[in-house]
Formats: structure tokens, sequence, C-alpha cells
């Protein structure tokens, strides 16, 4: 039965920072049992685009989906949307400024660092390529070929150096990310409560999760690999008690990540969707 397979609805391919094309994740799903499938790109809708193609033939359920960054009191946020129609104009409009918005953060470290490094000028990095299928994103290859970082992570340091942070950026609010998700016919979801909200007192953790999903929120990622069971809890109740979505996601991300797609285990039927099985 469908709903006994694996749901992961949260890959990452290499239209964003993943290292996998969405031939390359179907594939891997397939191996896994994983019966419903998203790819939920940082800012992207392309690795969903093609994901939708590749799962019409095949024996797997699709959901359209992307990952959008916001800011709450200076934090970044991210929102997953599902279901949408992807040819809403004004949806995909605000996705591309989200993606020149989060590209625009390594141009501000560039322009810092290229006032104290020789190896580093704006002009250079603008027209730097790499291969994408090494995953991560522009700026920490240009850092690691110019011999700056050891490792693709190593480069994430000097964001912190910097001082360039997601709120150097214009990123929407968490209600106006959710209104445009709603606009083009979708579900907003909070993604990965455990990763961003910094609380060790589960009461004032189950507070903040409350707050965010007051700005319009329709579920919650309850099932992630790196949430205790604690958070796993909390996060259910409150989905069960305000009747939220329910849904699990790997955050695979290939090798540029530490998961697997389908390692939650968790199955379709233990999920909350909703009508989003009705947008596969």
């Amino acid at each position: 039965m469908i709903l006994d397979k694996i749901a992961d609805l949260h890959v990452h391919s290499y239209y964003s920072d993943g290292t996998m094309s969405p031939e390359e994740i179907l594939e891997a799903a397939l191996a896994k049992d994983v019966g419903l499938l998203a790819i939920a790109d940082h800012n992207v809708l392309e690795g969903s685009v093609k994901l939708r193609e590749l799962c019409s033939k095949c024996n797997i359920r699709y959901v359209p989906a992307v990952e959008l960054d916001t800011l709450c009191e200076g934090k970044p946020i991210h929102i997953l949307g599902y279901g949408m129609d992807f040819s809403d104009k004004e949806f995909c409009l605000f996705v591309r400024r989200n993606r020149a918005m989060l590209d625009e953060i390594s141009v501000k470290l560039i322009e810092k660092m290229q006032a104290d490094y020789n190896s580093v000028s704006l002009p250079d990095y603008l027209e730097y390529s790499y291969d994408r299928k090494k995953g991560g994103w522009k700026a920490l290859h240009y850092l690691l070929d110019k011999g700056l970082s050891k490792s693709l992570r190593g480069g994430l340091e000097f964001y912190d150096i910097y001082n360039c942070s997601y709120d150097c950026v214009d990123f929407p609010t968490v209600s106006a990310a959710a209104q445009y998700i709603h606009n083009a016919g979708g579900k907003a979801v909070l993604a990965h409560p455990g990763e961003v909200i910094k609380e060790t007192d589960m009461n004032l953790f189950a507070e903040k999760v409350l707050e965010l999903v007051s700005y319009g929120l329709d579920g919650i990622e309850c099932y992630y690999p790196f949430h205790t069971k604690d958070i796993t809890d909390i996060c259910l109740e409150i989905c069960r008690n305000k009747g939220l979505l329910i849904t699990t996601g790997s955050d695979c991300h290939g090798d540029f990540g530490r998961t697997e797609i389908g390692e939650t285990g968790i199955a379709i039927g233990q999920l909350n969707l909703g009508n989003l099985l009705s947008t596969t």
C-alpha cells in the first residue's frame, strides 16, 4: 500500500546546494522504498519541476516544493512551501527575488574580503563558475579555489568573520512568505524547528513554535533526522491540537550533507498531509 511507503518531503538537488541531480535523487528514493518525494531546494524551483517530470514515468508520488528563507526578529527561519502552482507568476517572481537576496549575502562577503585579500575581487567572483555537482554554493567554491579555506564547508567561517549573515539582506517575514505560498495554492510548513529554535527549555521551545505558527503556517516538519524525541513530541502535539499538517524530511544534500534520502523512515500514513496528496 502507498501509505506504508516512506515519505521524504525535504531533499536538495544541485539546483541549490546539494550534490545530486533530480535523476539521482529519484534513483536513491526508489532504492529506499520512498513512495512520496519532494525536492525542496533553497529559493529555486527548477529541481522540483524536473522531479515532477521524472515521477510521472515511475511508481513514486511527487509534491511540488521549495524551501524559502525568511527572517523573524533578525533570525533566519526556513519555510517549506508545498503544493504550489508553479505557473503562478507572482509566486515565481517572489522565489527568484528570494534567491537573489540569498546570493547577495555572498556578494557582500566578497566585497568586504577584497580589502583584505589581494587574490579576491568582486569582478573576478562575478565571472567565476563552479561545478554544481560538488554541492555548496558559488562563494564556498571560490574561497576554496583561492586557497583561503581548506574545505568547502571551511569557507562558512568567513561569513561570521565578516558579519555577513541572513540579516544583512531584506528577506521577507514568515507571514509574507506564507501568504505568497497560499496565493499560489500551497501550504506553508515550518522547517526543522529543532535546528532553528535554540531553546533547551522545552516550554519556551513550544512557545516559539506556536508563535511562528501564528504567522500563517499550515504545518510543521515534525520528523527530522536531528530532532530529539522531546522536540518531535512537542511538534506532533501542537499539530494534533491545532489540526496542522505533519510532515517529514531528510534534508538530504547528497555529499554536502550528513543525511540520506528516506533517513527518517517515516511512512506516509504517519503524516497529516491534508490535501497535498491531491497535488501529486
